[in-house]
């Protein structure tokens, strides 16, 4: 935690230092540091497609005797906070340096369930009920962050006596970064009781799987920004602020690793006398596609996230391509300005 705070410390330091070297003849009245935190609504691009093909397709197969749920939200709002170092070399005319940082989150469940129960009669002496039962519980996570360093140019327009109105366009390198976990868990019962010349034969498979699977992506890219607010006068050296941001910016490709760490336990055969149990742990590099995935049982496609080291080439795979995931939208802050 210090290690992290002073390396937060060190880089306001740093960016003074900056303005200072772009604006040598700068006063300390024209130099300003503004502190702002709010909210984004966020597009969000192939991870929302991916978030609502996924639901569509567990929608769509949701018929007896299956019963699937999707309860995990698309990504649509961020929190966002930053600093931004101001100088005003005209009158109404400034630059701006900032830092942000961006953060959207969605997590839910997944699951599925089958019952089924047939009875069955080849003779008097033959006959019997098969009964399967299986239950699948996924439990994804999404996390999306983003830090852009930007540089704005503005100009101010006076109202009334202490406040002005701004505007601001400018640009900015974003480094982002996409992570995913999911916990999950598979059982599956099935048996056989069959009546074979009066005595019962009773066959037994059972699986269960259990285990946590991760991706961790990453990405850069430079966006563009138009911003408008208000700037109220408190005191000499403090302002409130009200922003209003427009962003445009498109992350592509990303790259980075995978890990799925799992166990499982089988027992099977005649009355489950046979058991196999084991654990593994698999982990890949890889980048992050987009792909059409054609189901067979609804015989619709669904756009999906796929992590892999090379274009994936299933046959249900359609319109392959690398995964884009934009941060286009509006961001409203509030915040204050201290005149340094």
């Amino acid at each position: 935690m210090i290690l992290v705070k002073t390396r937060f410390f060190l880089k306001i330091i740093g960016w003074i230092l900056c303005l200072f070297l772009i604006f040598p003849g700068a006063e300390a009245s024209s130099l300003g540091l503004k502190l702002t935190g709010g909210f984004v609504w966020f597009e969000g691009g192939d991870l929302n497609k991916n978030l609502q093909g996924w639901k569509d397709y567990t929608g769509d197969r949701s018929l007896p005797p299956n019963t699937n749920n999707f309860d995990a939200s698309e990504i649509h709002i961020f929190k966002e906070g930053g600093f931004e170092f101001t100088y005003s070399f005209a009158s109404r005319w400034g630059i701006g340096l900032s830092q942000d940082f961006l953060q959207g989150y969605t997590r839910g469940v997944v699951s599925s369930s089958l019952e089924l129960e047939d009875d069955y009669f080849r003779s008097e002496d033959d006959c019997g009920r098969v009964v399967i039962t299986e239950y699948q519980e996924q439990r994804p996570e999404y996390r999306f962050r983003a830090i852009p360093i930007s540089l704005t140019v503005y100009h101010s327009f006076p109202l009334w006596s202490r406040g002005d109105v701004f505007i601001g366009v400018g640009g900015g390198y974003y480094f982002g970064r996409l992570s995913y976990k999911e916990q999950y868990q598979y059982d599956s019962d099935y048996s056989d009781d069959n009546l074979l010349s009066g005595s019962l034969l009773r066959y037994i498979d059972q699986y269960s799987s259990s285990g946590e699977y991760t991706e961790e992506s990453r990405s850069e890219a430079f966006g563009l920004h138009g911003r408008a607010g208000l700037q109220w006068k408190l005191s000499a050296r403090f302002h409130l602020v009200f922003e209003v941001t427009g962003r445009w910016v498109s992350f592509s490709g990303w790259t980075g690793d995978k890990t799925d760490s799992y166990s499982w336990d089988h027992t099977y055969s005649y009355w489950g006398t046979d058991t196999d149990q084991g654990n593994e742990v698999i982990s890949s590099g890889g980048k992050l596609w987009l792909v059409d995935n054609q189901s067979g049982s609804t015989g619709k496609s669904y756009p999906r996230l796929v992590f892999s080291a090379e274009e994936p080439r299933l046959a249900s795979f359609k319109n392959v391509r690398p995964a884009k995931i934009n941060s286009n939208g509006l961001c409203f802050r509030i915040g204050i300005r201290i005149s340094l």
